[in-house]
């Protein structure tokens, strides 16, 4: 009975992500501790409190372009050229290519070559992709819904930059039944629009 009662209990550390663990190096001395736990710092003799959090985001850097994206999306990189990054999460992707001036894509054939990579007997659904940023203004580019058998794609593809700085980026989701961003999609749009710069 008591082995039933202790399996009863609830325990929301199971289903919790373990924190990330971390080492800090604070005035010449190291500090070992998780993200979101107090520890103990010497300062100058004294005693302070330290706590370092893990923020929601990761930021993206490559060149003249970054911009966050969620913490959770796996990283992976092609570093041959034309060097390539996809940060995939559940339902939304997000992948960046580089554009050299002498192999640039527009993003009409990008979209279209997705739609011929994932195979879908019916026609896929184009329209204008906009994208409102808050230090890059308001980028353009063209979105593309592919229905296959058991799910909907959607791509938007956006050129980004000029020259020997541009890039496409190309934002990915499995939509729902009803045809509907998935929240992942939603809140890493959010923060892209937030903190996209090139």
């Amino acid at each position: 009975m008591l082995l039933a009662a202790l399996f009863a209990i609830p325990c929301s550390a199971a289903t919790d992500e373990p924190p990330t663990q971390l080492r800090i190096q604070f005035d010449g001395r190291e500090y070992a501790t998780t993200a979101g736990a107090p520890i103990e710092v010497d300062v100058g003799g004294r005693k302070a409190r330290l706590r370092v959090d893990e923020m929601p985001w990761r930021h993206f850097v490559q060149g003249s372009l970054q911009f966050d994206y969620p913490r959770h999306f796996p990283w992976e990189s092609d570093p041959s050229p034309p060097r390539s990054w996809t940060l995939d999460g559940n339902d939304a992707v997000i992948m960046v290519f580089e554009q050299p001036a002498t192999q640039a894509r527009d993003p009409e054939d990008v979209a279209a070559g997705f739609e011929k990579t994932l195979g879908a007997k019916a026609p896929a659904e184009h329209a204008k992709a906009v994208l409102r940023t808050e230090h890059a203004g308001t980028l353009t580019g063209v979105a593309s819904t592919v229905r296959l058998a058991t799910s909907t794609i959607s791509h938007e593809v956006f050129a980004l930059g000029k020259g020997d700085h541009a890039w496409l980026l190309v934002l990915q989701d499995a939509l729902d039944e009803q045809g509907d961003h998935s929240s992942e999609y939603i809140e890493m749009r959010k923060r892209l629009s937030a903190t996209l710069e090139f």
